[in-house]
């Protein structure tokens, strides 16, 4: 175990311990770090990772440390987009998408810039301080952040109108076919 001393319900297994401990790094991980924090042995946690690679969930890459093992961006980005088309409205993901749109245009008016990549360009200005680019570095990772957040949003929509064509909503499942919206 770690300095940290995670302590596990009691009701999560092995297999759940070593998912939660890969699904949450953003660093790759070897099997023994990640044995340490799940509390298993590291031949549990390769049985677990190597199963959870295979199926998709995690991709193993080799550094320094061995074999890595890291969330899945494309996997994880697909259970974003289906999270949010199941959990909000369109309505709501609508709103998110105005908000980001609201925020990236009040950048590019403090900024001055045009987008992101302008912002970048910026950065070696010879009239910034550097608290000056340290703020603009710090705004750059929140726009490319947004830009993410903003295609999970627009693939939620498309999905849930999909689901909807398709009488598939898993939001409506409940409500019966005639509560259904009609297209146009």
């Amino acid at each position: 175990m770690s300095d940290r001393s995670q302590v596990w319900p009691e009701e999560m297994d092995s297999a759940d311990r070593v998912r939660h401990v890969a699904l949450t790094r953003t660093t790759p991980r070897n099997a023994g770090w990640i044995a340490e924090e799940a509390d298993v042995s590291r031949d549990t946690a390769v049985k677990y990772l190597d199963r959870m690679a295979d199926q998709g969930e995690l991709e193993a890459i080799e550094t320094a440390d061995g074999t890595c093992y890291k969330p899945d961006e494309i996997t994880h980005f697909l259970r974003e987009v289906r999270s949010l088309a199941e959990e909000q409205s369109v309505d709501e993901l609508t709103n998110e998408l105005r908000a980001i749109g609201e925020e990236i245009d009040s950048w590019k008016s403090t900024y001055n810039v045009e987008s992101l990549e302008k912002l970048r360009q910026s950065i070696g200005r010879e009239d910034l301080s550097a608290d000056d680019r340290r703020e603009r570095l710090e705004v750059i990772e929140e726009w490319e952040y947004n830009i993410q957040v903003r295609e999970a949003l627009q693939l939620a929509i498309s999905l849930q109108s999909s689901l909807t064509r398709l009488d598939a909503d898993p939001r409506l499942a409940n409500r019966g076919s005639d509560t259904l919206p009609q297209e146009g």
